[in-house]
């Protein structure tokens, strides 16, 4: 046996990093984790302000700066995890509310995020944009 981390070892600790300094909004520490390069989106929708896909780490802090501007997160639980070599599917829930509209949603989600050299190359958010969208409207969940 080896004493060097197996792929998907190395996958989960970079995940469940990332998944901490989120939480902690420790912005800095999130950046470290990602690839310069990272693809990091979720689903268009032209309601959302944060919707499509950025690119670098100047894309990330961009989503990050407009998530924070138009949203304010209420809740976010993580279910589960499972890692299979340089992926990692992350499922969860989370409660927003709307900052321009007062509006909250409450929504399961389910992220893929892919590692590569111990960083994060791709992180893709999937949720019900349609809950998203009508708060960002004005409509209550």
């Amino acid at each position: 046996m080896s004493d060097v981390p197996d792929l998907t070892s190395i996958t989960r600790q970079v995940v469940a990093a990332a998944y901490r300094a989120f939480a902690t909004h420790d912005i800095p520490a999130l950046l470290a984790l990602l690839d310069p390069a990272v693809a990091w989106g979720q689903p268009d929708n032209p309601s959302i302000p944060s919707a499509g896909t950025r690119h670098g780490l100047a894309g990330v802090q961009e989503w990050l700066q407009v998530g924070n501007e138009t949203e304010e997160i209420l809740a976010f639980q993580i279910g589960h995890m499972i890692v299979d070599g340089p992926m990692a599917a992350v499922s969860g829930s989370t409660t927003v509310r709307v900052r321009a509209t007062g509006a909250t949603y409450t929504t399961d989600f389910v992220h893929l995020v892919t590692v590569a050299s111990g960083r994060v190359t791709r992180f893709q958010e999937s949720f019900d944009t349609d809950l998203a969208a009508a708060a960002f409207a004005g409509r209550p969940d």
